[in-house]
């Protein structure tokens, strides 16, 4: 089995927020206190909103893609958007239950989308009539209800915060809706979610995030959410969250290293993170918002596969935050709801699960030389992850790769590898201590390749090989190749 750990290629960890040094012992947690967050293993997340209304269907025909931005994904012009708004009315919704179900589940806290990339807000606010209070015949504040039902419950509250939006009036300017294509082509980019962040925008921002953190008691974690903040930006959100709830953890989206934590990309590959704090979003399947056409799995092949991810996140240092997607009437899913009562089940029935899982550390197989080589694979090396805070995606799983060999004669050795090309012709760094062949590996086919590196002269006992990118465009950049084996051979 591959095994894999972190490869820290920053200076500073995700915590590290380069301005944090003035307010340093009020903005940043303690170690102890993110490890109680980690220990926590287990989360809600709650995609409700417009979007749920629509249930992943625009004008009779089903959109594909993320049903929370149908609102790009069909090209729904705001006003018409607006209208589906004033309509929305989840007479079903009950925060009791949301709360009772995710204490049955098994988990510990909740984080719910209180303004997605429409725009639309789940809580009152004076920054906007847009509002599920204001704007609905619903008329009620969704996120009061829920914080006083956490309180009522014992569950611990946080809030996903969109920093698109893109309904604000003074947002970046919109692109007419393509209504000659089908959208069921291509995602069109009427509305980004990867979207600059206008001054006045901003504002708004801090104010939205200042009602969030003064009128809903204690808030565990603000989980924001794409955009393109600058490192002002970033910087100034992390310090509204900080000044007003010191204990108020920062998601890792809010970028250019101004998270207390690493999220994972949505549903995400999940590898040991080392000394890192982060969490795994993910959903039950290929949306997070209501869609009603999805094909759903039978709930045992469901349940058996959450618990998988969820014992594999918690194994390896995270935290499993797990989606439900509400209908429009405010209701749960009785699927949903199944599945996450037989989770609850299973972690009843096995109470120390979670609490006896060790965070996996992968050691470095010694590879013994055989009579006439080393043989380096997937399963004898580890491969290294790397992660960058700065912007949205902040993962690679697969950057470079490395082996514990042990020689016991001094020698010289011929290099090969066997590799199949996943892209273009790239250069590679081989090197054990201080010595080191960059090499060109071709990329000519798709088609398994062997290339003679050079040679090197070993010395007897315990070294390091390594595998390494030559040139990275970015520090995401994957490795790009599917290794098959590396030989080293003993020159006659």
């Amino acid at each position: 089995m591959k095994k894999n750990i972190i490869f820290l290629l920053m200076a500073l960890m995700m915590a590290a927020c380069q301005t944090r040094t003035e307010t340093s012992e009020t903005t940043d947690p303690t170690h102890d206190e993110l490890v109680a967050w980690r220990d926590s293993h287990f989360g809600m997340f709650v995609h409700f909103g417009i979007y749920s209304e629509l249930g992943g269907v625009w004008k009779g025909e089903p959109i594909p893609y993320y049903a929370e931005q149908i609102m790009n994904h069909a090209r729904i012009p705001t006003e018409e958007y607006e209208a589906i708004a004033r309509q929305f009315n989840p007479t079903e919704w009950n925060a009791d239950s949301v709360v009772l179900l995710a204490k049955a589940a098994g988990m510990k806290y909740i984080v719910f989308t209180t303004k997605h990339h429409d725009g639309f807000c789940m809580f009152k606010t004076s920054t906007t009539d847009y509002n599920i209070a204001d704007y609905t015949p619903f008329g009620r504040d969704v996120v009061k209800e829920l914080a006083e039902a956490c309180q009522r419950h014992d569950m611990r509250l946080g809030f996903y915060f969109s920093l698109p939006d893109w309904h604000h009036p003074a947002g970046i300017p919109r692109m007419a809706p393509d209504t000659a294509t089908n959208c069921t082509q291509f995602v069109n980019q009427l509305y980004s979610p990867l979207e600059i962040i206008t001054p006045e925008l901003e504002e708004v921002i801090v104010q939205q995030l200042t009602e969030l953190l003064t009128n809903y008691g204690d808030i565990e974690t603000i989980w924001f959410d794409m955009g393109l903040p600058t490192p002002e930006q970033s910087q100034r959100f992390r310090k509204t969250v900080k000044d007003l709830q010191p204990k108020c953890l920062v998601s890792g989206r809010i970028m250019n290293h101004c998270g207390d934590y690493l999220t994972l990309p949505d549903n995400g590959d999940v590898v040991g993170y080392t000394d890192v704090f982060w969490d795994n979003p993910a959903s039950l399947y290929g949306t997070w918002g209501y869609k009603s056409w999805i094909q759903r799995p039978d709930v045992e092949t469901q349940v058996n596969r959450q618990l998988d991810r969820l014992f594999s996140t918690v194994s390896h240092g995270g935290v499993f935050l797990l989606n439900i997607g509400p209908k429009g009437d405010g209701s749960i899913l009785p699927y949903e709801k199944e599945v996450l009562t037989q989770i609850g089940a299973f972690l009843d029935s096995h109470p120390d699960t979670l609490n006896k899982i060790q965070i996996v550390v992968p050691e470095e197989v010694l590879i013994e030389e055989s009579a006439d080589s080393f043989e380096l694979t997937n399963e004898n090396g580890l491969t290294h992850a790397a992660f960058d805070a700065e912007t949205y995606m902040t993962t690679e799983a697969d950057s470079w790769r490395s082996w514990k060999i042990d020689v016991k004669r001094n020698g010289t050795y011929d290099i090969f590898i066997e590799y199949l090309p996943k892209n273009a012709a790239k250069r590679y760094i081989f090197r054990c201590g201080e010595q080191e062949i960059n090499h060109l590996l071709p990329g000519v086919d798709e088609m398994l390749q062997t290339s003679y590196v050079g040679q090197m002269t070993l010395t007897e006992g315990e070294h390091e090989f390594i595998l390494d990118q030559a040139d990275r465009c970015t520090v995401l950049e994957p490795l790009g190749i599917e290794i098959n084996r590396i030989v080293l051979r003993p020159k006659k």
